[in-house]
């Protein structure tokens, strides 16, 4: 990648993180006939300052040093328009003054974009692996370690239409599932739906999108949504300076011995290249989830998530990103009691030194502040701030 502006903000609008490929400047690659594989090397060292997430307790503002060690080989193959490409990856993590929380995810991720005809195209993609989610613990004090689990995913979107027709359509669906070894509730999620689009102006388009989904923890009763969403909103990509999207409609969420409850929910993304090395990128969301961060509890989440990021290549070698996302939640059980409210606050500034054209220096720091507050009764809630700091050498062999 020799700078954002070889990128359009199409693509651009859904990356807010980059991959270690894509690290380096110009990543070399070895040649399995119509295959190119590139392998990719990281390392890093840095500082923690609270390990656990917590915010008192025994596990509380437990600092310690961060080492990691990151291996993945990328497999690619294109012709013409069609794209095939797979990721095999190993990520070990190790803390040198709390080493129960150490841990190594290893995972392969893929994906396929089709062109049958002007008129017909599919894109896939695929994860499979064992994860961790990092910062929680099985049981406390008793057993620190991350809980481990087992992820299958995977994706498909069928569009139908010449990109510049006036009309064309989009089915999509994915699927979601996470089982734990132990520390976490299983859970699936699952979503189908379809989007059409009028293009009334060039480039741009009135859209309306009916989805469902559901949201379900496996090993417990009564403990499963199903989220229906009728959006109306448009999609553009009128000039080269700006592309996005906006939804706006009712979300219907239906689970068993509860009353059908609604609200209105939103879809927004909008990417800016003010100049054509910088790049600006906004979303936000209002809707239902899964809880993610107390894996062992089988709840759900209502609220809003909103994200910015900006970044700017200063030289042919120097990449700056900052990020800011705020996110305002209720945290409901089954029958959709609200037991807490939650605010989260996230800043990350970063900035790269290509060293030479496979080899890539990052320094990092992350700050996360997360307050909550109890509701009708119940009893949990825990603030917490984290900082987190890394020095990060990538080089593709």
């Amino acid at each position: 990648m020799k700078g954002i502006k070889q990128l359009s903000t199409v693509s651009l609008l859904a990356m807010y993180g980059t991959n270690a490929m894509a690290a380096v400047e110009d990543a070399g690659h070895i040649n399995l006939g119509p295959v190119e594989m590139v392998p990719v090397v990281s390392a890093g060292i840095g500082y923690d300052d609270n390990v656990y997430r917590k915010g008192e307790g025994e596990l509380a503002d437990k600092g310690s040093a961060v080492y990691k060690l990151n291996a993945e080989a990328q497999f690619r193959a294109q012709t013409g328009l069609n794209t095939y490409a797979a990721t095999l990856a190993a990520r070990n993590t190790n803390f040198s003054s709390q080493s129960d929380a150490n841990y190594t995810d290893v995972g392969v991720k893929g994906d396929i974009h089709q062109e049958f005809t002007s008129r017909h195209r599919l894109d896939a993609g695929f994860d499979l692996g064992r994860y961790h989610d990092a910062g929680s613990t099985v049981n406390d004090v008793i057993d620190k370690s991350a809980p481990e689990y087992n992820r299958t995913q995977g994706s498909l979107k069928y569009g139908f239409g010449a990109q510049e027709a006036i009309m064309r359509a989009d089915l999509f669906g994915s699927y979601n599932k996470q089982n734990y070894r132990a520390g976490g509730e299983d859970k699936n999620t699952t979503e189908y739906g379809a989007t059409g689009y009028y293009q009334f102006m060039p480039k741009t388009n009135a859209l309306v999108e009916i989805k469902e989904r559901k949201l379900d923890y496996t090993e417990e009763q009564n403990a499963a949504y199903d989220i229906t969403s009728y959006l109306v909103g448009l999609s553009w990509d009128a000039t080269a300076k700006s592309s996005g999207y906006a939804k706006l409609g009712r979300r219907y969420r239906n689970a068993t011995g509860t009353e059908r409850q609604d609200y209105t929910g939103w879809e927004l993304g909008v990417s800016y290249l003010p100049v054509d090395h910088s790049l600006i990128q906004l979303s936000t969301t209002r809707d239902y989830g899964l809880e993610s961060e107390d894996p062992a509890s089988a709840d759900f989440t209502e609220g809003t998530t909103t994200r910015l990021t900006w970044e700017h290549q200063w030289t042919g070698k120097i990449n700056t990103r900052a990020s800011y996302s705020y996110s305002d939640e209720s945290i409901q059980d089954g029958t959709g009691v609200t037991e807490k409210e939650r605010k989260v606050k996230q800043l990350g500034l970063a900035v790269d030194w290509n060293i030479k054209h496979n080899i890539q220096l990052s320094a990092s720091w992350q700050h996360v502040s997360r307050d909550e507050t109890d509701k009708n009764g119940f009893t949990g809630a825990e603030d917490y701030k984290r900082d987190y700091y890394m020095l990060t050498a990538t080089l593709a062999l």
